[in-house]
């Protein structure tokens, strides 16, 4: 078995170019491209759990926080995704698209309406700036 030990990769080509040949051996696709770029664990309020990428979090409203990332994106054309966890059935949701933040609504049971919750987790994937 063979170990690299690296503190940093570069592109050969170009600093952010580094491909990755898939299992088959068919398709490539850009390292950078595959890697998650930011995402929050935290609990109701604005306390933090753990992160990546985010600065700080805001409280917007009852159900609606503003996790505020550290580097921004490159746009607003990037995915994000969570789950909000309470005794109820729960959906977590975006909706200001930012290169800054991204709000999220935590929505509880079956009514949909907005909630604070117990716990939250939040990932975004994208290009960053």
């Amino acid at each position: 078995m063979s170990e690299i030990k690296v503190d940093t990769l570069t592109g050969k080509t170009s600093a952010g170019d580094i491909t990755v040949t898939s299992e088959g051996g068919a398709a490539t696709m850009q390292l950078q491209q595959g890697l998650m770029k930011a995402w929050i664990q935290h609990n109701a309020g604005t306390s933090i759990t753990n992160s990546l990428n985010y600065a700080s979090l805001t409280d917007v409203g009852t159900g609606n926080y503003r996790p505020n990332y550290t580097n921004n994106m490159a746009n607003n054309d990037y995915a994000a995704a969570g789950f909000a966890g309470n005794a109820s059935t729960n959906v977590c949701s975006g909706n200001e698209m930012n290169v800054a933040y991204v709000d999220t609504f935590y929505r509880v049971g079956s009514t949909g309406s907005v909630a604070d919750v117990s716990e939250a987790q939040f990932m975004v994937l994208g290009d960053l700036a």
